[in-house]
């Protein structure tokens, strides 16, 4: 499973070189090469990391006023941890259990292992039901069957 697989086209994935329209291959962090002239193209996280490569302290609209990423794409980059707010910025992400601020992601720390326990638990809890339907459903087929052996047909 690829980055493509993953990220879909949220972040405009280029696929044919403008040039030649020879295939691009992905080369890696929002980059892609042509096959054929080698022309370097980027997808939207490409740019954006290209953009902060340069502008370490550029907030979202400056981002998106020299990248023409939309804002949501680059709020959505910060959310799946792609790319995370300096220390030194005084506008943080908020997290989406407690409220605090954050620098990456959904969560803070405490709010994410939370989440991963509440996780975890529903998991457990559902792999119970599923136990419990099954020997509910083995029930009911020894009930119809008598002794609940298996019977052939010969």
């Amino acid at each position: 499973m690829g980055i493509e697989d993953l990220f879909g086209d949220h972040y405009h994935k280029p696929t044919n070189c403008d040039e030649c329209a020879a295939p691009l291959d992905f080369k890696g962090l929002g980059t892609y090469k042509c096959r054929k002239c080698g022309k370097i193209f980027y997808d939207d996280f490409g740019k954006v990391r290209k953009y902060l490569d340069e502008h370490h302290q550029a907030n979202i609209a400056q981002i998106h006023a020299e990248t023409g990423v939309d804002e949501d794409s680059i709020r959505r980059m910060l959310k799946e941890e792609r790319l995370e707010v300096t220390k030194e910025s005084k506008t943080y992400l908020t997290c989406e259990g407690c409220g605090k601020p954050i620098r990456y992601g959904l969560f803070c720390e405490s709010c994410a292992k939370l989440h991963e326990a509440a996780k975890e638990k529903r998991k457990k809890e559902k792999q119970m039901m599923d136990k419990k339907d099954l020997i509910h459903v083995l029930g009911k087929a020894m009930e119809e069957g008598g002794d609940g052996k298996r019977r052939f047909d010969r």
